[in-house]
């Protein structure tokens, strides 16, 4: 066998080398998504901006994380609704974002996340809600 066709094979398995190991990275890339449970609520705040949530109910209470952060908790109950808020990174003054119905029976709970920044009075700012 001469040197042209050792070189070629070797090229040939570094190639499929290569392509098994890439596509091994993209079918193990990202985590699993988790559900969160029954009456559960994630908040995740990937904004330029603090983020919480108000539980409107019998029970009013909120909780609130940091710029690129997430927190879980349980859904109070008496919960009908969650407001979602931010507040403005140049002082402590709050925005209201939008809500939804939810409640300590909500199956199999909720994954909430805030996005954008506050420029423009909060208008830049945004989120969405997932049952997960």
């Amino acid at each position: 066998m001469g040197v042209n066709a050792i070189l070629k094979k070797a090229a040939i398995g570094v190639a499929a080398a290569a392509t098994l190991t890439a596509g091994t990275v993209v079918a193990t890339a990202g985590p699993a998504a988790a559900a969160m449970g029954q009456g559960r609520v994630q908040l995740c705040s990937q904004g330029n901006y603090w983020s919480y949530l108000e539980y409107t109910g019998t029970y009013l209470s909120s909780y609130r994380v940091a710029p690129g952060s997430c927190g879980k908790w349980d859904i109070p109950a008496g919960t009908y609704q969650i407001e979602v808020r931010g507040m403005f990174n140049t002082s402590s003054s709050t925005f209201w974002m939008g809500s939804f119905a939810a409640s300590a029976s909500s199956n199999p709970g909720w994954k909430v996340y805030t996005r954008g920044t506050t420029a423009n009075g909060g208008q830049d700012a945004w989120w969405y809600a997932t049952q997960s």
